[in-house]
């Protein structure tokens, strides 16, 4: 289950506010998860938060440049990335071929345990650059402890 399910409702809200919600409660869904020693879905949902994040940053910040058919372009992450990086924001400081490339490991079943702590120090860095984190928890719908 989406840890996003059941707790909001994007019909109901503008995109940014959607993805930027979706980042939220997926970020704190995925850290109880690897805390948890669920590594796959941890860190598969740790990179949704970012995915989501990278999403909101580019419609709230650089809509203009987005052009048209900005909604489809985003659903291609590799656009995102693309289109992040000529826009400044991402650097070699977010390692990305390393973020996606250990989610896949973990993924296709290999222990990843050695290099989880990389991928959430890089993702939180970037979270963090981009305004995201810090943030309060309790202003998040309460978390349903059913949710794998």
């Amino acid at each position: 289950m989406c840890p996003h399910f059941g707790m909001m409702d994007e019909t109901k809200m503008s995109k940014d506010a959607a993805l930027l919600l979706r980042c939220k409660l997926h970020w704190r869904c995925g850290l109880r998860r690897v805390r948890e020693n669920k590594l796959a879905s941890g860190l598969a949902t740790v990179y949704d938060a970012m995915l989501s994040a990278m999403r909101w940053y580019i419609l709230t910040k650089l809509k203009q440049e987005l052009g048209d058919n900005g909604d489809e372009k985003l659903e291609n992450e590799r656009f995102v990335f693309s289109f992040l990086r000529r826009a400044g924001v991402l650097d070699e400081t977010l390692n990305l071929q390393f973020i996606v490339e250990t989610v896949d490991r973990a993924l296709m079943g290999e222990d990843v345990r050695e290099d989880q702590q990389e991928v959430l120090t890089l993702i939180t860095r970037f979270l963090t650059k981009i305004d995201i984190l810090p943030f309060d928890e309790s202003q998040l719908p309460p978390e349903d402890p059913s949710t794998f």
